[in-house]
Formats: C-alpha cells, sequence, structure tokens
C-alpha cells in the first residue's frame, strides 16, 4: 500500500530552498514555475511540538503533576464514593483558568447549586443534557471534541447499565483519543468501572472508607466522609492509594 504524506507550500526561491540544509532524499520536492512543495512535517511550525500546562489537581495527591492535556482520564467507583466531589474539583479548577468546560450527562444528573458550591463557574460550562440516551451523549462528546477549544469534557454515565455500556464499541475511545490528541483539551469520564480501557491515561478508583455523621440519634446529619483512592493507571505507578477526608462546610460541627 502506497504511503502518503502531507505536501506544505513555501514562497521560498527555489535557489534559496535547494541550498537549503534540509533538503534530503526525505523532502519532496514538486516545482511548477517558482512554486515549491515539500513535506509538511518539515516545517517548523510542525516540528516544534505544542506543549501544554497541565492541569492542576490540588486534591488529588495521587495526581501531583496534575491531568496532562490530550488524555483520556477516568474516575471509577460505585455510589457515594466522591465522584461527584472529584470532577466538580477538576470543573473548578479549570473553569478558573477561564477555560470553557463541557459536561455530558447522560441521565440528567447535574446539580448547577451543588457545582457553585464547590467553586465552578458556571457560565464556563456548558451543559449536556441526554434524558437518559447513551447514544446521544456519544454523539454529543463527538461534536464536542471535533469542535475544539474545550479545557475539559465530562462524559458522566454514572448510573448507566452495563448492558448499555458494552454497546459502545471500543473503536469510539481510540477516535476520541485521536480527536483530543495535541490539543489543550482533556476528557474524563465518570462510571463504575474502566470504559475506555488502554485508550485512558489514568484511572482512578474510589471508594468510601466510612461517613462521618454529626448530631443526636433521630437528627444525624452528614459531615463527611472519608474517601479511599487508589491509581491504577498509569503504569508503573498503579498500586498508590490515599485517603482523603471530604467535609460539608455547610453542616454545623458539634
Amino acid at each position: 500500500m502506497a504511503k502518503y504524506r502531507a505536501l506544505a507550500h513555501t514562497d521560498e526561491p527555489l535557489e534559496e530552498w535547494a541550498r537549503s540544509p534540509q533538503l534530503t532524499a526525505n523532502t519532496a520536492r514538486l516545482a511548477h514555475g517558482k512554486t515549491v512543495w515539500r513535506r509538511a512535517s518539515d516545517l517548523a511550525l510542525i516540528q516544534s511540538e505544542l506543549k501544554f500546562s497541565a492541569l492542576e489537581i490540588p486534591a488529588i495527591p495521587l495526581l501531583p503533576a496534575g491531568l496532562a492535556r490530550g488524555t483520556i482520564n477516568e474516575i471509577i467507583g460505585p455510589r457515594s464514593c466522591g465522584r461527584t466531589a472529584s470532577f466538580l474539583h477538576i470543573l473548578a479548577q479549570a473553569t478558573r483558568r477561564g477555560e470553557i468546560c463541557a459536561v455530558v450527562d447522560v441521565h440528567n444528573s447535574f446539580h448547577p447549586a451543588s457545582a457553585f458550591s464547590a467553586g465552578v463557574l458556571l457560565n464556563h460550562v456548558v451543559w449536556v443534557r441526554c434524558g437518559g440516551h447513551l447514544e446521544h451523549a456519544i454523539r454529543s462528546v463527538d461534536l464536542i471534541l471535533h469542535a475544539g477549544g474545550f479545557g475539559v469534557v465530562v462524559l458522566d454515565f454514572c448510573e448507566t447499565s452495563p448492558r448499555m455500556l458494552n454497546r459502545i464499541p471500543l473503536s469510539y475511545w481510540f477516535r476520541f483519543r485521536r480527536e483530543i490528541e495535541n490539543t489543550p483539551t482533556i476528557l474524563l469520564l465518570l462510571g463504575e468501572g474502566n470504559q475506555a480501557k488502554s485508550c485512558s491515561t489514568n484511572l482512578l478508583a474510589l471508594q468510601m472508607k466510612a461517613p462521618d455523621w454529626h448530631g443526636k440519634r433521630g437528627f444525624r446529619l452528614l459531615h463527611g466522609a472519608e474517601i479511599a483512592m487508589n491509581l491504577r493507571k498509569p503504569v508503573g505507578h498503579t498500586g498508590q492509594t490515599y485517603s482523603v477526608k471530604v467535609f460539608d462546610p455547610g453542616v454545623p460541627v458539634g
């Protein structure tokens, strides 16, 4: 099978371009009058690798370097394990930097008031409510990633049945990873299990260790919880665990 490579136009004169040290056997040259073409990969703009600073996540010590741009990341765990608190913290960090984020909500479970309390700037968030239609959510993510310009794109398919999740072709995750590669976009998946498989860069598993109740019997309020974090990906950093306590500042102590 023939291997095709992109060509780019340059306004350099033929004589100067011919004397350029970049003219090698691997450089394609087509001349029509004074028009010169060469491989796009030889241009300095293409050769200079785009570097985007990672998104810092101070509340998750297992990710000291933050979330790398252009990657797929997953936060998994059962109900009441801290998935929502973790993803709202990530969303708050991104929106405070002035980034536009998107939340693709399969079951309309996103709560704007809770997000506002967590520090999320709601005027920087695009909320896509899918009404329980998983296929609409996948299509929405595809359109958003293809459009570009978003800092963090969250796909929340919590409470989606495994039967429906198993119908998502693995090729979709390869497609999404390819779409955000070399871009400042981070795709964050929320669910009970690993969905992106080998396409995800970080896989953070959460589990509630112990709830923290305050008050007398019959009038007890949930003040917080101790959450166990387990980093399952990337390879080489698996097995790292950390316990963090999450508190509700609105609940009085005593």
